[in-house]
């Protein structure tokens, strides 16, 4: 009696055993795919919206590099022709892309936590950095401002306008007018040469988000640094704050800084 009284028990714990085995495997299970789907979702958050960031990164800093070669005397002239006028207008219409892009993205990253994904981490990285007090050109709340007004959105997808449109907006449009005057104070005083530096600077980071972020160039193109418009403090906020605090993941950073600033 004591025998079978024993493997009675011995029975019954082992069913209870295998049932609790089979219940923790179970929820393992479906913690796993939740965790997969998170790490998909933000995958794919990422994809949706890196490409047209990248497209408009990479035309910004082309133009930059451009007009910073041409010491910046497209920003600050008098725009008496078409063109010099024109020229000025897609420097500003592409500055706000990207800007409208990182907006989009941080709208549609409120639902889904992208740093799951590594280039997610990287490009939240980036944000910080661009919006960092000793960074970004202006206030972040105008940056905004000035994103939604190139953002339109249809059924529940956000775009920008084409540029003919922003040219529209800028030129008829008061609010525009008045959200943008803190950005076009800065654009058109390059004659100064902090104003300068501080485009030089957040150009910089620009080209250091498209190689970090298509390092294969997919999307956008290979370009060259313009290490040596930097100036001295320019290269040490670039070196000791931009790629030691916020961009510490960057493998060589010398090739946006280049050689050390010497005094003269």
């Amino acid at each position: 009696m004591d025998i079978e009284s024993n493997i009675l028990l011995w029975l019954i714990g082992s069913a209870f055993a295998g049932g609790l085995t089979v219940k923790i495997l179970d929820i393992a299970y479906l913690e796993s795919l939740r965790r997969f789907d998170r790490r998909s979702n933000a995958r794919s958050l990422v994809d949706e919206h890196l490409y047209p960031l990248l497209k408009s990164a990479d035309e910004l800093f082309g133009k930059l590099r451009s007009i910073a070669n041409d010491d910046f005397s497209t920003l600050r002239a008098n725009h008496t022709t078409a063109r010099t006028y024109n020229d000025y207008l897609s420097f500003v219409y592409v500055l706000v892309q990207v800007w409208a892009n990182l907006e989009i993205y941080r709208l549609r990253g409120l639902s889904v936590s992208v740093s799951r994904d590594r280039r997610g981490r990287k490009l939240n990285a980036f944000v910080r950095c661009l919006e960092s007090r000793k960074i970004r050109l202006i206030d972040r709340s105008t940056q905004r401002a000035i994103s939604e007004l190139i953002l339109v959105e249809k059924d529940g997808r956000f775009s920008t306008v084409p540029y003919i449109e922003f040219v529209r907006r800028f030129e008829c449009n008061l609010d525009a007018k008045r959200w943008m005057a803190p950005l076009l104070a800065i654009l058109e005083r390059t004659e100064h040469a902090s104003n300068r530096q501080r485009l030089l600077v957040y150009g910089t980071i620009i080209h250091v988000l498209i190689d970090t972020l298509d390092p294969r160039h997919h999307v956008s193109s290979p370009r060259e640094p313009y290490h040596r418009l930097l100036s001295k403090k320019s290269w040490r906020d670039l070196k000791y704050r931009v790629f030691k605090h916020y961009l510490s993941f960057v493998r060589k950073p010398q090739k946006y800084l280049g050689p050390p600033k010497r005094r003269p």
